[in-house]
């Protein structure tokens, strides 16, 4: 097995291998120009704070994929005190901000050619709280879907992170390993390691920022890609 024990890698994107706010930005402010929206970096800031708040109520079941993409943008605008042009629907906002999102293949410095490192000696799957159509072609966008053996969305798996259920169905994709051989690698505490570590799989925690955990014992953690590299006993 690859770092001494484990054949499987669970590879969380964004955060550890994506840069997710680089590709939001980016998406946000194409969006608003193409419908007309003044926009700024206050506003900007907002919408950041109405995703993140909506994306808690997806992951605890409150809401689906497709009934966030426009409330966003709908609680943005009632937070705003504003309204959207003259005919222009949150829905015609967000499916447009998805396919600017879906381009959004842009990767930390590194990242590509550690993934296909990991490939080299694993077999990976991406497990990652998002859609399909997004993720699956921000992977195809950064040239990793090759180096891909399975690809686990919250929406696939019916679940997100933390839940047992994704990681179930995660081991499911990869054809059933034992979870002593997987070690699930991410930069969320809660999602990533809490739920792995629940579900009875190692954890490495990707931790770029060296935040100090305050609710958990953290059994590997790194903070640069030669030491993730490390703790998957990767081959040069």
């Amino acid at each position: 097995m690859s770092g001494g024990r484990w054949s499987c890698a669970l590879l969380d994107m964004d955060g550890t291998f994506f840069d997710f706010p680089a590709c939001e930005r980016r998406a946000f402010f194409l969006t608003m120009r193409a419908f007309d929206i003044p926009s700024d970096e206050a506003m900007y800031q907002r919408y950041r704070a109405v995703n993140r708040a909506a994306w808690k109520e997806l992951e605890a079941g409150k809401l689906t994929h497709e009934q966030l993409r426009p409330e966003r943008f709908r609680r943005l605008m009632a937070q705003l005190g504003r309204a959207l042009p003259d005919g222009v629907t949150p829905e015609q906002v967000a499916a447009f901000n998805v396919q600017r999102i879906a381009e959004g293949g842009v990767l930390y410095d590194g990242a590509r050619e550690l993934w296909q490192r990991i490939f080299r000696q694993y077999r990976v799957c991406v497990l990652t709280n998002g859609s399909d159509l997004t993720q699956l072609s921000r992977l195809e966008c950064a040239g990793l879907l090759p180096y891909t053996h399975a690809v686990v969305t919250s929406q696939r798996a019916g679940v997100g992170k933390p839940a047992a259920g994704i990681f179930r169905f995660a081991l499911d994709a990869l054809g059933g390993p034992p979870r002593s051989e997987c070690v699930m690698v991410g930069d969320s505490l809660e999602a990533d390691i809490c739920g792995a570590k629940n579900f009875g799989i190692d954890t490495i925690w990707y931790n770029p920022t060296k935040e100090q955990p305050k609710t958990m014992q953290v059994d590997r953690e790194v903070s640069d890609y030669a030491a993730l590299a490390v703790a998957l006993g990767l081959e040069e």
